[in-house]
């Protein structure tokens, strides 16, 4: 089989050492080394997010999905109005959720190529709104919704901030005391550069609350996963490799800085969308978060790229769903991929776009 090269959001490319721990014999994790690790990723995890003194860590064996459920499981309930940013598939999922729950909820729906901007917020003003949910990269386009003007808007409101990062953690500058985030929602596979399998969640002291009030899970009930990880552990059997990993990686994260990873996006992201103006495609005009460049393909099928991509040059660029299936393809900029790597990719577009 030829050695694939992916240039996607999630899985990515693995680092060398990650794929070392992920491939060793598992610990026992009922004992005191365990412990250690997962006190470890609480520590650094709310570091990463500058989160407020009294925030609580969360760690989830599910993937993103489920963490944005049992968050929307936990943090609200029927006596909620929520707003959703709703700009692509998972601002729709965002909603799905919420709907499920049975919680009162209106979306903005931007349509594709539209800005979210201060005064579409403002429309949503007095409207009595007790939380707003957004992802703040929506992955299916590729747009970064300004979480600064969000948390501005939620403060001004009285709003409970969820953001799901899944896709835009360690990509593009996240910061809780300063954004007013009461949840931040992440993942292990994104940039984070590890197997699918781990959510990540943090709660502000406000969020905390909220979930003391109850909820209706089992599996996902924060307040005994807080309980737990008191002692640096897990009410159910955890993902041990991927927590394994999630302390390994952010250590090296956190001791390089969290600002030189958040650079390092931002520059991959300028080199390829420099690069890219080479090759007869089009880059939408919204925001774009450092985790991937969407490129559109209108006078190829984009489906058909991505197949030459695939099985000539071994490249695996995301596809796209729904009516962005032929004409977008999406290209990460996330976990162990170099410089070269994005030459090698425009090389192959120049000769197959």
């Amino acid at each position: 089989m030829t050695q694939m090269k992916l240039f996607t959001v999630g899985p990515v490319e693995m680092y060398p050492y990650t794929l070392k721990t992920e491939g060793t014999q598992l610990p026992y994790f009922r004992d005191e080394d365990f412990s250690k690790v997962m006190k470890k990723c609480e520590d650094l995890y709310l570091a990463s997010l500058n989160a407020p003194e009294g925030s609580y860590f969360i760690g989830l064996t599910c993937s993103g999905t489920g963490g944005m459920d049992a968050s929307v499981q936990n943090i609200l309930n029927k006596n909620d109005k929520v707003l959703v940013i709703n700009g692509g598939s998972f601002g729709h999922r965002f909603a799905e959720i919420c709907t499920r729950n049975n919680i009162k909820t209106d979306t903005y729906d931007l349509s594709f190529g539209e800005a979210l901007s201060e005064y579409i917020l403002e429309s949503c003003s007095g409207k009595g709104y007790t939380a707003l949910l957004v992802n703040a990269c929506e992955t299916s386009t590729g747009q970064f919704y300004d979480i600064d003007m969000l948390g501005r808007f939620c403060k001004r409101n009285d709003m409970l901030f969820m953001v799901d990062a899944i896709s835009s953690y360690l990509a593009d500058p996240l910061d809780m005391k300063e954004q007013n985030i009461d949840v931040v929602i992440t993942s292990s596979h994104k940039a984070l550069a590890l197997s699918p399998g781990v959510s990540l969640i943090a709660l502000s002291p406000r969020a905390r609350q909220r979930a003391l009030e109850g909820n209706s899970s089992y599996y996902f009930d924060f307040n005994d996963h807080i309980e737990n990880q008191k002692r640096g552990q897990t009410p159910f059997t955890p993902a041990i490799s991927v927590f394994l990993s999630v302390a390994e990686r952010l250590g090296h994260i956190m001791d390089a800085g969290i600002q030189e990873t958040l650079d390092l996006h931002e520059k991959r992201a300028s080199y390829f969308r420099d690069l890219i103006k080479a090759v007869p495609v089009k880059i939408p005009e919204y925001p774009l978060s450092n985790c991937c460049t969407p490129i559109m393909l209108p006078d190829r099928n984009a489906g058909e790229i991505y197949k030459r991509l695939k099985e000539v040059y071994g490249m695996i660029l995301n596809p796209s769903g729904g009516e962005m299936k032929d004409v977008m393809l999406r290209v990460g900029h996330i976990g162990n991929l170099e410089y070269g790597d994005f030459e090698l990719l425009i090389e192959a577009l120049k000769k197959e776009v």
